[in-house]
């Protein structure tokens, strides 16, 4: 029987491995495409499968892991939609729009070119 920890730690792994693949299926969403949403929900499932065997987790835990899936995958496309509302646009790659925002050194809109065309080079107008 696997400790409550290891059960937690791995409901945890779950859940932070869906979240950027809820952002691209929310993105493959709005843009109708149908094989890469596809392909963003069911491409973390081996993953999951692994994490849980590696937890030792029963049968008995599947809800809670198919759960922690779900909820991932919500906390995704809810970033998602963060983005895009505030900004107007999003790219698929989370950790690439993260880190461009970032790099504008706070919240800002992704893909907007400073000075040189360099994304996240504002360039300052008095």
């Amino acid at each position: 029987m696997p400790g409550w920890w290891t059960i937690a730690a791995g409901l945890a792994v779950t859940f932070a491995v869906n979240v950027p693949f809820g952002y691209w299926r929310a993105h493959a969403k709005s843009k109708g495409r149908r094989a890469e949403w596809f392909a963003a929900v069911h491409a973390p499932v081996p993953l999951v499968f692994l994490v849980r065997r590696a937890a030792g987790a029963t049968l008995s835990y599947i809800p809670l892991f198919v759960a922690a899936f779900f909820l991932g995958q919500q906390a995704g496309a809810a970033a998602y939609s963060a983005v895009h509302a505030r900004c107007g646009s999003a790219g698929r790659c989370m950790p690439c729009d993260l880190a461009r925002l970032l790099a504008r050194g706070g919240p800002g809109c992704l893909g907007r070119a400073g000075p040189g065309g360099h994304p996240g080079v504002e360039e300052h107008v008095p």
